[in-house]
């Protein structure tokens, strides 16, 4: 006769093992995520390159991510779009929630880069939004960053305010209404006095995943042993 309960507790027991061990799995992959990141980060160490003198599009991105570029041209609009944020170690005065500053500068190649001018603070947004905001740096220098995908918990655009939660790159496109744009965003790290708070780009990152697959591995190596010893226990006595 089948023992129901013997079944449901071996059903519990591999269900509950394979998604430690999936969890365990997932964190060994984003530890070699991490890696990758923090190697592409130590670019930032490197010399400053002119944009008139490399060429960079989708095939070759990940090479120059996080490097330093010098670009000539104009900023081509004085809108600017809003994508918020919540700076927590800021390097500059102002830090906490707020905004980064988006506009479109064309270099004297003819490329349309999306320029992240600094971050603003929620506070003042209502007034710096309201104001007019002249940029007239014709030289640019920043380090090169890659456009983000929206996923299931992104929060819903504000057209009407400008106000996007991610650099994506269609939305900044539909905003500034312009059909072509490089495939990569510079952060500016040009340092001034006045916001847009410049030179602020993330370069630390917590890297914990090596220990976090521990934990989970140890965990699905746990339940085993629990498993098995429960098995040997009821088998040595019961009649």
């Amino acid at each position: 006769m089948l023992n129901f309960k013997n079944i449901f507790i071996n059903l519990v027991t591999i269900f509950a093992f394979f998604t430690l061990m999936a969890l365990g799995t997932w964190q060994i992959d984003r530890l070699g995520q991490k890696n990758d990141l923090l190697k592409k980060i130590q670019r930032v160490n490197e010399d400053i390159t002119d944009l008139k003198d490399v060429n960079i599009d989708d095939s070759n991105l990940d090479d120059w991510l996080y490097r330093k570029i010098k670009i000539h041209g104009d900023f081509i609009s004085q809108e600017n779009i809003f994508v918020f944020t919540h700076l927590s170690d800021p390097r500059g005065k102002f830090g906490g929630a707020g905004y980064w500053v988006l506009n479109p500068f064309k270099s004297d190649e003819g490329n349309i880069i999306i320029i992240n001018r600094g971050f603003i603070p929620q506070n003042i947004f209502d007034q710096f939004s309201s104001s007019t905001n002249k940029y007239r740096e014709n030289i640019v220098m920043g380090y090169v960053r890659k456009f983000e995908k929206e996923n299931i918990f992104t929060p819903d655009k504000n057209m009407k305010e400008r106000i996007l939660y991610l650099f994506e790159k269609n939305d900044i496109k539909k905003m500034f209404h312009i059909k072509k744009i490089e495939p990569y965003f510079v952060d500016q790290i040009d340092e001034y006095n006045a916001l847009p708070q410049s030179n602020e780009t993330q370069l630390k990152f917590p890297n914990n995943h090596l220990s976090y697959a521990i934990t989970w591995y140890g965990l699905a190596t746990a339940l085993l042993i629990i498993y098995f010893y429960s098995i040997f226990r009821r088998k040595k006595f019961d009649p």
